[in-house]
């Protein structure tokens, strides 16, 4: 849809009957990356406080866990009910949203990596945007299986991002140790050191600051300890990302720990039984769409917060649902 006519049914108040249409369903908005200023890959404080504002006036913002008691003793949900949940646990998260979200005395769930809050790893996909953004090559030539390659130059900042962002699909595909390989392959053949731990750019929370988020507006849950593909490991190291981050969140925030969030979404029947296993009670994908009582509590659907305005309200609303669902 034509950026000018939503914004028009934005300003029009036109997602109302959606609004209403979707009051009993459960929307739980999915973010990563939060910036000071305008940044096309990451939502803005300025963008955050409006979706917050939104959220305020049209939705009831719940805690994670009072949505999933409510889900789980098939108890009615308040009208229009969102959660909010922030992925991976950038240092962004603390500086840019906890601020927004005490302000508006709003809840949210932070799903932490442990081992990057431990300062041990870098998130994996944040590998190839360091290499990239750093290399003064100009052309890249990565090869995958057979004839699938990515050769392209690269001549800004931003073909570097989508060409990092290409390769990160690639690498999603393949076993965690091949996966590993590739990106230190990768990194040589342009000529790049990684350093040890993040740089500012990709830096994570403190525990010192996730337990003060934990304290207050945002409960920290897991998110693994080094955030692999679940689908691409074996199942003791399975047994070991959930079990582990499980632990240490526990130990560090003096508290059960009980929610989880699949790393890029991707789950099958043995990894969610591992989850529920693990001692559980409830997981997040990052499959689109709203959740009701009969939603497994295992592989609850997500909406991925877009940025503009009238894009947010097209989706918390229940607008796009409605429009992909014509379209199909």
């Amino acid at each position: 849809m034509k950026k000018t006519l939503l914004k028009t049914i934005y300003n029009l108040g036109g997602f109302a009957p959606f609004h209403r249409a979707n009051r009993g369903n459960l929307c739980v908005l999915m973010y990563h990356r939060f910036s000071r200023e305008p940044d096309q890959h990451k939502i803005s404080a300025e963008e955050f406080a409006a979706h917050l504002d939104y959220l305020k006036k049209h939705h009831r913002v719940l805690s994670l866990s009072e949505a999933i008691d409510r889900l789980k003793n098939g108890a009615s949900l308040p009208p229009n009910a969102v959660v909010i949940t922030i992925d991976d646990g950038y240092a962004d998260a603390y500086e840019i949203a906890f601020p927004l979200l005490k302000k508006f005395d709003l809840p949210a769930t932070l799903y932490a990596v442990t081992d990057f809050l431990d300062g041990r790893i870098w998130l994996w996909t944040d590998l190839m945007r360091y290499v990239l953004s750093e290399t003064k090559t100009n052309l890249v030539k990565v090869e995958f299986t057979g004839e699938d390659k990515i050769e392209t130059n690269l001549t800004n900042a931003a073909q570097k991002l989508e060409t990092a962002n290409r390769i990160n699909a690639r690498l999603k595909k393949l076993p965690n140790e091949q996966k590993e390989t590739k990106i230190k392959e990768i990194a040589k053949r342009l000529n790049i050191s990684i350093p040890e731990t993040p740089t500012i750019n990709f830096a994570p929370v403190s525990w010192t600051q996730a337990r003060e988020m934990d304290a207050g507006f945002v409960r920290v849950e897991s998110h693994t300890v080094t955030h692999p593909i679940l689908t691409n490991i074996n199942q003791n190291e399975l047994d070991d990302e959930l079990r582990i981050s499980k632990n240490r969140l526990e130990d560090q925030l003096n508290r059960e720990v009980k929610n989880f969030c699949y790393p890029n979404g991707t789950l099958n029947a043995a990894v969610q039984k591992a989850v529920e296993n693990a001692g559980y009670e409830s997981a997040v994908t990052t499959a689109y769409g709203f959740n009701d009582v009969n939603t497994n509590q295992f592989a609850l659907k997500r909406i991925d917060a877009p940025a503009a305005i009238e894009n947010f309200a097209q989706s918390a609303s229940g607008f796009e649902a409605f429009r992909q669902k014509i379209k199909n």
